[in-house]
């Protein structure tokens, strides 16, 4: 981890620099350098035991270093007076100073440290760390992927005549090996090629060893000039080579001019783990990723490896059989693993059942550890600056479904990632998911409707080696107990104590940690309301979860390194809930103090949904320099004027939830480098204010989103403005919301609510890619067709009566960029365009039309359209689908998916508001 902390070192510097003006940029250019020496020496001579002393010594230098510069910077921008502004500037060239002798001095030696142990490394390695004949493994059984074993015999069988490369990619353990064996020796294969011959390549390989592997295969010839050989071999007829578990786009390079394309047929099959070697050597054509088993596939071959081998068992082991398939997610060596664990144990009921309890556990605790071996070569292999990504995953509960958004946010708090010109650092920080899902140690569960990550998680087993690892590295902590306690007790004495990260399960376990050293606390569970003191005096990261606050923790203000902070508010109301009693506002509002959290980047504060009563943000807020996230529960700000320069937020990144009243010009000047806004209030902010709406100034926005907050609130306190409120703040009001039901019971729309009019299409964001309206906006077709405009919109999201009408009539141009369109309980009976509305759609989501009668039969002439997805509409809609798709494949001889759930066979229409 001595990477990841001097590239934190080197991330706080130059937050340091914007935030003092100091000139660091000579200690910043020095740690790069170095950093790049440890880089180097990482990747040849991996996570080597010689080196642990040295690289505790850095990181203890660098996080320590951290704080301190961190401390006196904070002392530069609160400083009063140019003395006191002198002397923390040289206070932070002093500490830098001390820093790098120090870090210099233990890098040199830990360049002699890796020469000397690169000098007693055998001059040739092995060819695997496995047997001669690992490729060869009769006793792994194939059960399930029927389908894909015919999949890749066609691909290996059909085709043109020139040499192709198939390749299959998967995570460590899930039987890309077994498949390529059934392959290999299939009666099929053997008929149609002269030739074959096979190889394992593996991590630490050996050119001269993998074509000897290859060679072997086909002759027992001398193995002196090996790639001629084996050349003259391959050219003598149609061949398939197989080259098992490669791991690098070089080692493809050092051997694929050994392979001759003749025209007549040849295939290479290609395994690894990464989909960069799949698409490089296979020249970008597609690949084959393997999925994991199904249940039913699980139990099949736990079945034939224990009930079928073992004997008669009685109906209780088969049960509880079942619970472990289950629990080894689909992942066939965990099934392999296991299966020789309970055929050691026999039929003990007892034992049977503490496996199933803790499946993950154990197959990462077997003695032969078969399985940890495997996963963890993927591990060993990461570039340094992924292994910090990777090991912070265990952070995270088991089987939870990740928010990568706010993945994204932790990562950047962290400052573990590597700055890159050009680039954000949410971008690095994306580019470093899709890493880790290209390498197979994390996957995909839910994206977005317009192609982009939302949700993100690892396997159980995969889970076991991060936690394993980031243990041993003392890189997290999980406490779940008292016995976590202890033991994280003794880690966090440990050389990293500095750096510790800890995730907690109970509000309890707050108080253990209360005045520990981590620099990060994620709460993982809880719904308690506390009043804990909260002082973490080194904490970075600051995650509270659900954990409510009946006030703002002024603890809170005192961590002055807080990066990300992050808490649910749940202020006591209820004897103010009909009084003429103002709330006293040391209950509701943030305090002015906020400013003094100079680092802070990500700023999430909470409301349950149970209290409508919105915070009143003070004006300092905006002097934040670092913040680059604000999210805040229902808000106002307690002025929107200001004139001072420095109250422009050149970092803010993204504000969500920002009131209808504050669009205006004036106040998004203070943001030139917003990308993201949400606009979020009642029905009336957005009616009362809308001559306001002037978004022109926000250049670089990309997405925006207005959400209306009337379907979940029935009425908010009426004139309870904070005790001391100023005329600029705004009153909190009463307003009640009607609803109709209509068969289905969702709300209708009221009849005595008027449209809500957008701007004209020059007040818009002129780089707004991104539109969602969601709420009772009674959009009409005059109003959609501004949206049309807007030069380079990509992405259209309308629910919750956001859209209202007999008819939508697309006119004129249309949307001449839009590539997704995301309906979603809109009120459209007749939806009436042509393909040269939407030349580009790509992807149409419908959800909940009810009242919609069928989709524009000219989407069949979209060239771009691949996918129509639709759930709860009229049957009409779907018919209607299926003749666009048709229609397609009869006119252009192509396909496009279509998705259809849950349609409805009777639909009586109700007339509704128009």
């Amino acid at each position: 981890m001595a990477y990841a902390a001097v590239t934190s070192l080197m991330r706080t510097i130059h937050q340091s620099m914007e935030l003092t003006g100091c000139d660091l940029q000579p200690f910043y250019e020095k740690l790069k350098s170095l950093r790049a020496i440890l880089e180097k020496s990482c990747n040849i001579m991996g996570d080597h035991e010689g080196l642990t002393i040295l690289e505790v010594e850095i990181v203890e230098v660098a996080y320590t270093t951290e704080d301190m510069v961190d401390s006196e910077s904070r002392n530069v921008f609160l400083a009063q007076n140019l003395e006191e502004r002198s002397r923390a500037m040289w206070g932070i060239f002093f500490v830098l100073e001390q820093a790098l002798e120090c870090i210099d001095s233990t890098v040199k030696q830990w360049m002699a440290t890796a020469d000397s142990m690169k000098d007693l490394k055998p001059q040739t390695s092995s060819l695997v760390s496995l047997p001669e004949h690992a490729f060869e493994q009769p006793e792994n059984i194939m059960v399930g992927y029927e389908n894909e074993f015919e999949m890749m015999l066609d691909k290996l069988v059909r085709g043109g005549r020139e040499l192709e490369v198939v390749s299959i990619v998967g995570m460590g353990g899930i039987g890309k090996t077994t498949l390529a064996t059934k392959l290999y020796s299939d009666p099929c294969i053997m008929s149609r090629f002269d030739i074959r011959a096979k190889a394992t390549v593996s991590q630490e390989y050996c050119v001269r060893n993998v074509l000897q592997g290859l060679l072997s295969s086909i002759s027992d010839e001398p193995d002196d000039q090996l790639a001629a050989r084996l050349q003259k071999h391959l050219k003598g007829g149609r061949y398939l080579v197989v080259i098992d578990d490669i791991w690098t786009t070089e080692a493809w390079d050092d051997i694929k001019l050994c392979f001759p394309d003749r025209y007549n047929g040849s295939r290479i099959l290609l395994t690894t783990r990464n989909v960069e070697v799949a698409e490089y050597a296979s020249s970008g054509k597609p690949h084959h990723h393997m999925r994991l088993m199904n249940f039913d596939e699980s139990w099949n071959l736990l079945h034939k490896k224990i009930f079928e081998k073992e004997g008669s068992y009685s109906p209780e082991f088969e049960n509880i059989g079942k619970q472990i398939a289950l629990k080894c997610g689909g992942l066939p060596l965990a099934i392999t693993v296991i299966a020789g664990l309970l055929s050691k144990i026999g039929q003990r009921l007892d034992e049977w059942q503490r496996i199933a309890e803790n499946v993950s556990s154990v197959v990462s605790t077997d003695p032969e550890a078969k399985c940890m071996r495997v996963l963890a070569l993927s591990y060993h292999h990461l570039p340094s600056h992924l292994k910090p990504c990777f090991l912070y995953f265990a952070i995270f509960a088991e089987d939870e479904l990740i928010d990568v958004n706010k993945l994204v946010e932790l990562w950047a708090a962290e400052g573990f990632l590597n700055e890159e010109e050009g680039k954000s650092i949410e971008e690095v920080a994306e580019t470093c998911i899709n890493e880790l899902v290209d390498r197979s140690l994390i996957s995909i569960h839910f994206w977005s409707f317009d192609g982009e990550i939302e949700r993100c998680g690892m396997h159980d087993v995969t889970r076991e080696l991060c936690l394993r690892e980031a243990r041993n590295m003392n890189f997290v902590n999980v406490i779940r107990g008292k016995s976590d306690q202890n033991s994280c007790a003794q880690s966090m004495q440990c050389s990293f104590k500095s750096r510790s990260r800890i995730s907690i399960y109970k509000e309890e376990e707050l108080a253990w940690c209360r005045n520990s050293e981590a620099h990060s606390i994620i709460m993982l569970g809880g719904f308690k309301l506390v009043t804990l003191e909260l002082s973490f005096k080194l904490v970075r990261v600051l995650d509270l979860g659900l954990t409510r606050y009946p006030i703002f923790p002024s603890g809170v203000l005192s961590l002055i390194h807080l990066r990300y902070l992050s808490l649910c508010f749940y202020p006591c109301l209820k004897q103010y809930r009909g009084s003429k009693e103002a709330v006293p506002s040391s209950i509701i509002d943030i305090p002015l103090s906020i400013s003094s959290l100079c680092y802070l980047q990500t700023f999430k504060l909470y409301l349950p949904f149970t209290t409508y009563y919105p915070f009143i943000l003070p004006l300092e807020i905006l002097t934040m320099p670092q913040l680059r996230k604000l999210c805040m529960g229902w808000n106002y700000l307690r002025s929107h004027e200001p004139t001072e320069n420095r109250l422009i937020l050149k970092s803010l990144q993204c504000l969500n939830q920002l009131n209808p009243r504050y669009c205006t010009g004036s106040f998004f000047r203070l943001f030139p480098n917003l990308k993201k806004l949400q606009v979020f209030g009642v029905p009336e902010d957005f009616r009362n204010h809308k001559d306001l709406y002037d978004f022109r100034y926000l250049y670089q926005l990309e997405k925006l989103a207005f959400s209306s907050y009337c379907s979940s609130v029935a009425c908010f306190l009426k004139n309870t403005a904070p005790s001391g409120s100023t005329p600029q703040d705004p009153l909190r009001f009463q307003t009640k919301i009607l609803y109709r039901k209509t068969q289905f019971g969702k709300a209708a729309p009221p009849t005595d609510v008027p449209n809500l009019l957008l701007p004209p299409p020059d007040a818009f964001p002129q780089n707004l890619r991104s539109l969602t309206f969601s709420g009772e906006f009674f959009l009409a077709s005059k109003d959609l067709s501004i949206v049309g405009k807007l030069p380079k919109l990509e992405v259209l999201k309308l629910s919750d009566n956001a859209v209202i009408g007999e008819e939508w009539e697309v006119v004129e141009e249309g949307f001449p960029h839009l590539k997704f369109l995301f309906l979603d309980n809109v009120y459209i009976r007749y939806w009436r365009a042509s393909s040269d509305h939407f030349p580009y759609l790509e992807r149409l989501f419908l959800r909940n039309c009810y009242d919609l009668d069928s989709i524009p039969p000219d989407f069949a002439d979209i060239t771009t359209l691949a996918l129509i997805d639709i759930s709860s509409c009229r049957q009409s809609v779907g018919k209607s689908a299926k003749q666009i798709q048709q229609d397609i494949q009869d006119n252009y001889g192509s396909s496009i998916e279509v998705h259809t759930r849950h349609l409805l066979k009777h639909f009586r229409y109700n007339n509704r508001r128009r």
